[in-house]
C-alpha cells in the first residue's frame, strides 16, 4: 500500500470510490464537501493539489482517501486542519488503510505547524467515533449547543 498527496488525475477515482460508498454505509455527518474540492479542480484553479488530501493506492487501484481543510481559528477553535472526509473500500476496511490516511495527514500538520487536528461527528456516529478513538483521537475541550427550530 502506498499513501500520497491526490494529484488532479485521481479526481475520477476519488469520486468513483465516494459514490461507491453514498446510502447506508456512509457516515451520518458526510456532507458532498468533497464534491466542492473535487470541482476545483476540474476548473484548473488550483496550481497544487489541496491541501490536506491524501489518497491511498494498493497496486495502482485507490483503496482510500482522506480530505481535510485547514481550520481557521473560529468558534474558539485553535488553528488546525478538520477532517472532512475520510474513505476506504470495503473489501479493504480494518488493514490499517484509514489509519495510515490520518498519520499521512498528522505528518502534513507537522510540516505546516499545526498542532490539532479536528473530526466533527454525530452521536450516533458510533463506527466513526469508535475508528477515530483508535487512530488517538479523544474528546475536544469545547462544547457545541444547538436549539432546534
Amino acid at each position: 500500500m502506498n499513501v500520497r498527496q491526490l494529484v488532479l488525475s485521481d479526481i475520477e477515482a476519488v469520486e468513483s470510490l465516494d459514490h461507491a460508498i453514498r446510502g447506508p454505509d456512509r457516515s451520518k455527518t458526510w456532507d458532498f464537501y468533497i464534491d466542492r474540492v473535487l470541482r476545483t479542480g476540474y476548473l484548473g484553479a488550483l496550481p497544487h493539489p489541496p491541501w490536506g488530501c491524501f489518497v491511498a493506492e494498493n497496486d495502482d487501484e485507490l483503496i482510500g482517501f482522506i480530505v481535510a481543510e485547514r481550520q481557521m481559528p473560529t468558534y474558539g477553535l485553535p488553528p488546525g486542519a478538520r477532517i472532512v472526509a475520510l474513505a476506504v473500500g470495503n473489501e479493504y476496511r480494518r488493514r490499517g488503510v484509514g489509519k495510515a490516511l490520518v498519520d499521512k495527514l498528522v505528518e502534513g500538520c507537522r510540516k505546516s505547524g499545526l498542532d490539532n487536528i479536528y473530526s466533527i461527528l454525530l452521536d450516533e456516529d458510533d463506527r466513526d467515533a469508535s475508528f477515530l478513538e483508535s487512530a488517538g483521537f479523544g474528546p475536544a475541550n469545547f462544547k457545541v449547543f444547538n436549539r432546534e427550530i
